[in-house]
């Protein structure tokens, strides 16, 4: 029956493999997608502030967190280093289990990867 078919196995194959890589890009793309909306933050005044600081707290919910010998507890101020060179200064609001922190600087709110971070130091 394979015989019968305008195309060989090798294209068959072929066309498998290109729909695999076609779908788990689709996939991977409607997840990054959702990651980002559920994670962007618009702030439209000082009212919206407190809303804004309540999902912070929901988001990063541990209030200590042991970074290289440091203990940071929420609202400690601090700085923070990255490995793309960029520092940070402001507010410790918290981490969450996928080892990332949040602060809130003057202007923004920050969250980070512990990985990507070269060195915390309280201010």
């Amino acid at each position: 029956m394979i015989n019968n078919l305008p195309i060989s196995v090798e294209e068959l194959v072929y066309a498998a493999l290109l729909a695999f890589c076609i779908t788990w890009f689709i996939n991977n793309a409607i997840k990054i997608r959702k990651l980002v909306k559920a994670t962007s933050i618009s702030i439209n005044g000082p009212k919206d502030i407190a809303s804004v600081m309540e999902r912070c707290y929901s988001l990063f919910p541990l209030e200590k967190l042991e970074y290289h010998g440091i203990t940071l507890t929420r609202g400690m101020k601090i700085k923070i280093t990255t490995i793309a060179n960029a520092d940070f200064e402001g507010e410790f609001i918290g981490g969450n289990t996928k080892n990332m922190v949040c602060i809130k600087t003057n202007r923004y709110i920050i969250a980070h990867k512990l990985s990507n971070i070269l060195d915390i130091t309280k201010l």
